[in-house]
């Protein structure tokens, strides 16, 4: 799918609040191979998160590198380096733009509990969350990322 139809498809979903503050961007590397690149999202111009192709390569090959040391096979330690930055929020391009296919294809409630944190974030933007149930999301046990995601949202909706 071309980017500008993936983004359009995505920011649909955007709470009216968030609607032009919030906004999901890309771009290449023309001097890499394959013309890698990164994702990323900015709030009033200002990047929050950032999902660079290269530094996900780099701190896969960290992670590999040490799980292998641990004696576990190379297959089996690039498996779980990936679902560990996964979880932690650290994507390549590769995988902000499958998160957000599989974002626009869950119900709300499903993005909520997503172990994809990207989906998390951008759940908590979502227009089908209503501002009763955003007071009623527990932030006990998540992560930075997601709290940043909330603070973002209420502060459009202007209730802090």
């Amino acid at each position: 799918m071309q980017w500008s139809k993936r983004k359009k498809r995505v920011e649909s979903f955007f709470a009216d609040s968030v609607k032009g503050r919030i906004e999901l961007r890309t771009t290449h590397y023309r001097a890499t191979h394959d013309q890698q690149g990164r994702g990323y999202i900015t709030f009033d111009k200002s990047e929050v998160w950032s999902m660079c192709t290269l530094s996900f390569y780099s701190d896969e090959y960290e992670r590999i590198y040490k799980l292998v040391s641990d004696e576990v096979t190379p297959y089996k330690a690039q498996m779980l380096a990936h679902e560990q930055l996964k979880s932690e929020g650290r994507l390549s391009q590769y995988l902000y733009y499958e998160s957000l296919d599989e974002y626009c294809n869950n119900t709300i409630e499903e993005s909520l509990t997503s172990p994809n944190l990207l989906i998390r974030c951008l759940a908590l933007l979502d227009s089908r969350l209503g501002q009763r149930r955003i007071r009623t999301i527990d932030l006990d046990e998540e992560s930075q990322m997601v709290v940043k995601f909330y603070k973002i949202r209420r502060a459009c909706d202007n209730t802090i």
